[in-house]
């Protein structure tokens, strides 16, 4: 097939290209005991040729399976890069999963070696022994004291390595060299909604396409400063840090999800990749401190936020510098607001690359107007993952962007969105009638999701085909939509849209705690949550939910409207089973957990 571009076929000439840059440079960077340390392109050559050969100490060869269960850290790049190089085949698992998880992933995948990054993660395999069928050993990345004699250290592996690579007669350049194309690169598992995960092939010119393709499309700038949060075990985030790593880049790995915005300030990065549930966060919480603030302070800000608006719509969308009065009154806005916001990332963030949910348009142009560019894209782990993104020169706000190079869009009659290129998967691992469902004979991936093409080639995502909702009345309603609405608000954080075959739409609710914990102490007199609980039976946070409501869906149509509200006692939970390891809404089960609530708001 021709191609627009020249592509590099595999993931070691990745790496390969990217040393040309100079190896001395730093790469990894992780915090250890309060200070930030680091790994040049050359330190993480010389540990991943060590691994590699250190795997096949222990026994195994090419196309053998090496799982990968960890927080993100250096060494979570170094055996991904080495079983890239020695042609075996890596398999992330999310650290956030459970034993019962692990087990089926293990043994669909014929894992022989799982790599834990710590005690805690090996103990949640080490009971598992007498049902992994594969599993002969497991390395725990931290120095951590075990009996067995099948639980080894990675130093220990590092120093069979050593000694395998003196005795061998190929180098890691030799097993390189004898990748395919077509070879499998790794086996993803997604987080599946319903049923059990299947497990995405991707090869190594699958992902070596989609690095190229999307550099192709957004020309980001070499030799930054990026922070990683998103876990490594989501195709999003492991395939921008193979990305980095091609354009020179320095990653610097944040200590948790709750230091994220610590570390910015630390860190002073240039890019990230994140979710939109971050920017949300940070937006409410701006939002709430000015609605706490001097009534003059407050109205300065909504005017700033007016004129950045404006600003963004005229200008920034196009990457163009404000003309005339616009350009006085934006400085203007920038001194008094808007340089605060941008030191919130550090001072010095260009960009951030928002994925895996759909993004508020009114919070990307804020952050936009900040100076931070919002740069939403569109992606599918069987795409290795991704197919299109709004690019420097033009951002349009609500949309997912235009495709990227030798990436073709299909729209079918019903809405779904079809896509095919190069970083198409292979196929789902052991399920050929998956597989023969999921991509045509035409090698179109259906992708379940309902969209359009705009004007101009921008991709515009509604919702997912399995989740519309036809109410008894024949109203099809995109429950995406409604929920953003309802999550515009600064009060609520999650939303499930509920009323398939039923007479009105309904909606569950998970409250903002902390903004509405502040909310409470300004009250006169004050109120005091100290529990989602607490939330849920008090009839002030149940006025102010309902008033939410109504302010909030003015544009929606009468049919798409809420006519009742239940507020959940948790919040959904990756640990409480209602959302995947990637944080996607598992409807199914959220529905059958609060089946009697339900039907008590449907007993009109």
């Amino acid at each position: 097939m021709h191609y627009s571009i020249h592509y590099l076929r595999n993931l070691p000439d990745i790496f390969a290209d990217a040393c040309l840059g100079g190896r001395n440079r730093s790469l990894y960077h992780y915090k250890q005991d309060g200070v930030w340390k680091s790994y040049t392109y050359q330190e993480s050559y010389d540990i991943f040729e060590k691994l590699g050969f250190g795997l096949r100490a222990l026994g195994l060869r090419e196309h053998d399976k090496v799982a990968i269960l960890s927080e993100n850290r250096p060494e979570w790049c170094f055996i991904d890069w080495a079983c890239a190089h020695f042609n075996m085949i890596s398999v992330p698992i999310y650290q956030t999963s459970v034993p019962r998880q692990i087990e089926f992933i293990l043994n669909h995948a014929e894992c022989r070696v799982l790599i834990a990054s710590n005690k805690e993660q090996a103990l949640k395999v080490i009971p598992l022994k007498g049902s992994l069928k594969f599993l002969e050993y497991i390395i725990v990345m931290d120095e951590e004291a075990f009996d067995d004699a099948w639980i080894i250290s990675l130093r220990e592996v590092l120093e069979k390595g050593e000694e395998e690579q003196k005795g061998s007669s190929k180098s890691m350049q030799d097993f390189a060299a004898g990748i395919r194309d077509e070879d499998l690169w790794s086996i993803v598992y997604t987080s599946g909604t319903t049923g059990e995960p299947k497990g995405v092939m991707l090869s190594h010119f699958n992902i070596a396409a989609n690095i190229q393709q999307t550099q192709a499309h957004e020309q980001i700038q070499h030799n930054k400063r990026w922070l990683s949060f998103l876990p490594l075990s989501h195709s999003f985030e492991r395939a921008a840090s193979i990305f980095t790593v091609w354009i020179g880049a320095e990653i610097y790995f944040a200590e948790s999800i709750a230091k994220v915005v610590e570390n910015m300030k630390e860190v002073k990065p240039n890019y990230m990749t994140t979710v939109p549930r971050l920017l949300d966060k940070i937006y409410s919480l701006v939002i709430e401190q000015v609605s706490q603030g001097p009534a003059a302070k407050e109205k300065i800000f909504h005017w700033a936020e007016k004129i950045g608006e404006e600003v963004v719509a005229k200008y920034l969308s196009r990457n163009r510098a404000p003309l005339g009065v616009a350009s006085v009154k934006y400085g203007l806005a920038k001194r008094l607001v808007f340089n605060k916001i941008s030191g919130v990332f550090g001072g010095n963030m260009i960009a951030c690359i928002s994925g895996g949910a759909p993004l508020s348009a009114k919070v990307g142009a804020f952050f936009t107007a900040a100076g931070i560019r919002v740069l939403e894209g569109f992606g599918l782990t069987e795409m290795s993952p991704i197919t299109h993104a709004n690019q420097n020169d033009f951002i349009k706000f609500g949309t997912v962007g235009r495709a990227l190079p030798d990436m073709e869009t299909r729209i079918l009659e019903d809405g779904e969105i079809l896509v095919r290129g190069p970083n198409r998967m292979l196929g789902y691992y052991k399920d050929p009638e998956g597989s023969a469902g999921a991509i045509d004979k035409d090698g179109w991936f259906h992708t379940g999701d309902i969209g359009y093409v705009d004007e101009d080639g921008f991709l515009k995502i509604t919702d997912r085909k399995k989740d519309i909702i036809v109410t008894s009345g024949g109203k099809n309603v995109a429950p995406a939509a409604v929920e953003r609405a309802i999550t515009a608000s600064k009060y609520i954080e999650q939303a499930v849209v509920i009323g398939d075959r039923r007479k009105y739409l309904v909606v569950l609710l998970v409250p903002m705690l902390e903004t509405l914990q502040e909310w409470g102490r300004h009250q006169q007199p004050p109120l005091e949550f100290r529990s989602y609980a607490d939330l849920k039976a008090s009839p002030e946070i149940e006025k102010l939910i309902r008033d939410e409501l109504a302010r909030n869906q003015q544009d929606l149509a009468r049919y798409e409207q809420i006519k009742y509200f239940y507020i959940t006692p948790r919040p959904f939970t990756i640990e409480g089973g209602e959302l995947t390891p990637s944080l996607k809404v598992k409807r199914k089960k959220i529905m059958e957990m609060y089946r009697d609530e339900i039907e008590t708001m449907y007993k009109d």
